[in-house]
């Protein structure tokens, strides 16, 4: 009777654990990653189209900042050595094309110094970026890389007045670590130090969210040696199956998801509104779907 006893103890205490409440540890990526890579590329050049053939062969995606005015046209760049680099622009009837897979953002229309003009031409450059992208791809565009990378507090804030939700410059943090301001967003390297970084990132274990953000110009790949260096980044981080390759528009997203969650005493609630979200827990990886919630212990 004693032996019964202490049976039926260890399974009500068995089954009783097992129906606890998990713990919430954190939030991860789709499918329970923690890594993240954007790729992101400036100005739009004709040497876009055999980089982003590079991406849809890795099955990576790219971040396309374009400078709307000069679409189709070729463009001459003075140096300070007195020469001048002539730069071929794509079409503006090949971009659903080239960038089919990839993100498409805005570079202002003419590549303007923000820094160096009125507020009022800092939004006539954006504006009209969104009118003309937005009408050639049927898109919604909300992202951009701000033009020599130059931007402050308050070009970002009378930017972001426009429906763009980041930006980014050229200052390297050498790091993984996700901005503290989404429209100063400072990436990790230039794509010609992107190898240096690579198995560091592919090495990386930790259970924080991350992200390896490499930047650059595909005209600069007119050195094989950089065009080389390029390929096996691509190749390589290519077959990593725990790093979400992603658009900067698509992530920020995602981070703006994660903020919209509700977080109670005992229970996590996805707003109907907000888009699917992804959490780790002491059972395991669970997704959150819009207008869903999960009981968490206390």
């Amino acid at each position: 009777m004693t032996r019964n006893v202490l049976i039926i103890i260890t399974f009500i205490s068995l089954f009783v654990s097992c129906h606890q409440p998990p713990n919430f540890i954190g939030f991860t990526y789709p499918d329970g990653n923690t890594k993240a890579l954007i790729l992101s590329y400036d100005d739009g050049t004709i040497q876009d189209i055999e980089l982003a053939a590079l991406f849809d062969k890795n099955h990576l995606i790219g971040t396309f900042n374009l400078n709307s005015k000069y679409l189709g046209v070729t463009r001459g760049w003075p140096q300070q050595d007195g020469d001048t680099i002539y730069q071929r622009y794509v079409p503006k009837d090949s971009l659903l094309i080239i960038y089919k897979n990839h993100e498409i953002a805005a570079h202002g229309a003419l590549h303007k110094n923000f820094t160096a003009i009125s507020k009022e031409e800092i939004l006539e450059e954006i504006n009209t970026d969104l009118e003309v992208l937005e009408k050639l791809t049927n898109r919604n565009i909300i992202s951009m890389a701000y033009p020599f990378g130059s931007t402050n507090d308050s070009i970002a804030n009378l930017i972001a007045s426009t429906g763009i939700k980041n930006g980014r410059t050229v200052d390297d943090t050498h790091t993984f670590d996700l901005p503290n301001n989404y429209m100063i967003w400072h990436p990790t390297c230039h794509d010609s130090k992107a190898l240096d970084y690579l198995d560091s990132y592919l090495e990386l274990d930790r259970q924080q969210l991350s992200v390896f953000y490499v930047w650059g110009h595909s005209w600069e790949f007119g050195n094989k040696e950089r065009w080389d260096n390029m390929v096996t980044f691509c190749e390589t981080i290519g077959t990593s199956n725990d790093i979400w390759s992603v658009g900067h528009g698509e992530l920020t997203n995602y981070l703006l998801a994660i903020e919209n969650v509700q977080i109670d005493h005992n229970k996590i609630v996805n707003p109907l509104d907000n888009e699917p979200i992804w959490v780790r827990l002491s059972s395991g990886i669970e997704k959150l779907s819009p207008g869903e919630s999960i009981t968490i212990k206390q």
